[in-house]
């Protein structure tokens, strides 16, 4: 989507519960935990997780997976507990089509198809521009009462139907479904196969009906049914002559899915993205590279706002994983013109089968009825013999031949063959220079270890000092502590004792009061007697006196 550059609230969802679906016995399998880990891993290394708005995982409710699953289904996938007994896990297990089970994939199951529901609520309700479940077990194989293909339940069918049927007050009234997965979307396409409001679009590996799931609901006649006609869309790949890679896919999206958008007017896009149509990927056998899945993201962000929810369906070489996980997130978390730079040539079957699905499709789609201008394949490189100095004349007039007739082994391997001995010729000089380069890093490695050696000595020496030292620290905040007893204990008594001496100088000073008044008033009394006791002795002198003058008279 071209534009100005600007900020975009993207979520990833992640929850290790997932990571609880395994094989019984621990035995190796494809679909395995590591797939989900791996890709959480890379996103978070590359500090992408840190520019999005991450979410945990959250268990579906079962009205809203009886939306598309039956109820005896949901029940069936609901008792895979950890109560249960494993042979009977095993006994279903076996009566399905490549399915494991354990006693933490119910739990699982719920969290994939609740967490798909979760980012695409919160897309439609605009708290986001777009999201990425990274979730497990995948969804698209899983029909209406059956689980099948490492899938329990039809996440992405769930999310879809609870935004038209659950929640139509947000406005989602047309949902395209994207399954760029390897195998075909068979659960997804029945789903929907009489609903003209979701247009589910698949391509797909097909091999005339050999490949998985097999059989021919895969093929580009399957158009859908009644009100759903025209609404379900196969591109399926035959591989017995060849790899499909960015081009065969990039082919697809302009001449099929892209006009056919543009008509359609999705207000949400779902994709089911699965990365085994990688190169490289052990199940799968084509050749998408992380390029080509970012530049078939970028070209769907033009239509609904930019609304795209992805959810992991299968992909199994776990590093092309990862890497194509993280060019599909930078795309959703930047606004930026497509870059379409694909110099490879397509399949030769890739132009008649995407003539035959738009004939097939144009009584649906006016847009799909023009003649389509193909642009012209590469030409055969001109300088074959400087290019490949050392192959025999022979086999280069042998290579253009096989070129001119059209033979599709015969172009990828003149292509590789020229590329190869392009890119010998050109990193043999710098092979050559990296050698030297590295004979003068050994040296520089040797002192770096010697350096790493000493410093790990020292590191081990301080290590020590410092549980010494962490030792002797606990043992002197002991003996803190114990002083801080004392010293509190010696505050209260010191202020007991202050208390005391305050109470008795009190005391005192009253005792003292009282004695200088008492002497006081003794001193007076005193005063008083002697001044009784003169007064006394005038009285008896007189009274003597008086006695003699009394005796004179008789």
């Amino acid at each position: 989507m071209a534009g100005e550059s600007r900020k975009r609230k993207v979520g990833l969802l992640y929850d290790e519960r997932m990571c609880k679906h395994d094989t019984p016995d621990g035995e190796d399998h494809p679909e395995c935990p590591n797939r989900i880990k791996a890709i959480w891993e890379m996103l978070q290394r590359s500090g992408l997780a840190q520019r999005c708005v991450v979410l945990g995982g959250s268990k579906a409710e079962d009205k809203h997976l009886e939306l598309v699953h039956t109820k005896e289904h949901v029940n069936l996938v609901k008792g895979l507990s950890t109560k249960k007994k494993s042979s009977r896990r095993n006994k279903i297990a076996s009566r399905l089509d490549s399915i494991y089970l354990n006693g933490g994939s119910s739990e699982a199951a719920y969290i994939a198809a609740g967490s798909v529901v979760e980012v695409a609520e919160k897309v439609a309700e605009g708290e986001l521009d777009s999201g990425f479940a990274i979730v497990r077990p995948p969804g698209h194989h899983a029909e209406e009462d059956e689980a099948m293909g490492f899938c329990l339940f039809n996440n992405v069918a769930v999310a879809a139907s609870y935004l038209l049927n659950q929640r139509p007050d947000l406005g989602i009234k047309k949902i395209l479904i994207v399954d760029w997965d390897v195998h075909h979307g068979n659960g997804t396409q029945k789903m929907f196969w009489k609903d003209p409001r979701v247009l589910v679009f698949s391509v797909h590996r097909h091999d005339g009906g050999s490949f998985y799931p097999k059989g021919d609901d895969g093929d580009y006649d399957k158009v859908g049914e009644g009100p759903g006609e025209g609404f379900n869309i196969n591109v399926p790949w035959d591989l017995e002559e060849g790899r499909c890679g960015d081009a065969d896919y990039l082919a697809v999206w302009d001449h099929i899915l892209i006009p056919v958008a543009k008509e359609f007017k999705p207000d949400i896009i779902l994709i089911s993205a699965g990365f085994d149509a990688a190169i490289g990927d052990p199940l799968g056998g084509c050749s998408v590279t992380p390029y080509g899945y970012s530049v078939m993201l970028e070209k769907l962000k033009e239509f609904a706002q930019g609304k795209i929810v992805m959810a992991l369906e299968g992909g199994y070489r776990l590093d092309i994983v990862a890497e194509s996980s993280l060019v599909c997130v930078v795309g959703l978390l930047e606004d930026r013109p497509v870059e379409c730079s694909i110099e490879e040539h397509t399949m030769d079957s890739t132009r008649p089968l995407i003539e035959a699905v738009r004939k097939r499709l144009s009584p649906y789609w006016p847009s799909l009825a023009d003649e389509i201008q193909w642009k012209a394949q590469p030409p055969f490189p001109p300088n074959l013999d400087e290019l490949l100095p050392r192959l025999h004349r022979e086999r280069q007039d042998a290579l253009r031949d096989m070129w001119e007739k059209g033979f599709v082994r015969g172009k990828q391997l003149a292509l590789s063959l020229c590329s190869s001995f392009e890119v010998a010729l050109e990193e043999k000089e710098a092979l050559q220079t990296k050698v030297a380069e590295l004979q003068g890093e050994a040296s520089d490695k040797l002192r770096l270890q010697v350096s790493l050696d000493r410093y790990a000595a020292e590191a081990k020496e301080a290590s020590e000092q410092l549980t010494q030292v962490s030792s002797e620290l606990r043992e002197a905040k002991i003996d803190l502590d114990f002083h801080r007893e004392l010293f509190k204990k010696s505050s209260e008594e010191k202020k007991l004792l202050e208390g005391e001496l305050q109470k008795e100088a009190s005391d005192k000073l009253r005792l003292r009061i009282s004695r200088d008044r008492y002497a006081a008033e003794v001193k007076e009394a005193a005063e008083q007697l002697a001044k009784v006791r003169s007064e006394l002795r005038e009285v008896q002198i007189d009274l003597n006196l008086n006695r003699k003058k009394a005796k004179k008279v008789k």
